[in-house]
């Protein structure tokens, strides 16, 4: 199996995603010895257009737990491709996110919430920068396990996202 070169990650990126990944996996043990805990971890698909310096398309994945009522902590990776005088390079970023609910019970079909954090991103331009994100966005109502939500936001350039979260169940 060939192996693909990848960019370095900066040290505070990899002892976060430790971190919060290690918190995941408590909450899946719990799951697994039988104590109450199957809809703290909510897993998300996504994909974004981030209007940066050199403007990229990323595809991603993350998850989000309660961290309150309202409240919700969460991770994103995502990976895709940039542009930059007429060149096509690789791209990605990572974001930690903390998302404010307005409508946690789900007591309204659709509903807003504001998030924001801190996020690095990568392209072939300029390699990995830090950057401060901040996004509106509106959940929708339940379809099946599914619920989609859209957002607008900054986060080293104008941010557009079609997200699909796991629904928990009577919870946004």
């Amino acid at each position: 199996m060939r192996r693909i070169a990848t960019p370095g990650w900066p040290l505070a990126l990899r002892i976060a995603t430790i971190a919060i990944m290690s918190g995941a996996a408590r909450d899946v043990h719990a799951q697994r010895n039988g104590r109450s805990r199957s809809a703290r971890v909510q897993p998300e698909a996504r994909a974004d257009f981030v209007g940066a310096r050199a403007p990229a398309a990323h595809v991603g994945v993350g998850f989000s737990v309660p961290a309150s009522t309202y409240v919700r902590l969460g991770l994103v990776v995502a990976g895709g491709q940039a542009w930059s005088n007429g060149n096509a390079m690789a791209a990605g970023r990572v974001d930690g996110l903390v998302r404010f609910v307005v409508d946690p019970l789900r007591e309204f079909r659709w509903a807003p919430y504001g998030s924001g954090g801190l996020g690095a991103i990568y392209d072939g331009d300029e390699h990995w920068r830090g950057v401060l994100i901040g996004a509106l966005g509106i959940e929708g109502p339940a379809v099946g396990r599914m619920m989609p939500a859209f957002e607008v936001g900054f986060g080293g350039g104008a941010r557009f996202g079609v997200v699909v979260r796991r629904a928990m169940p009577g919870r946004r």
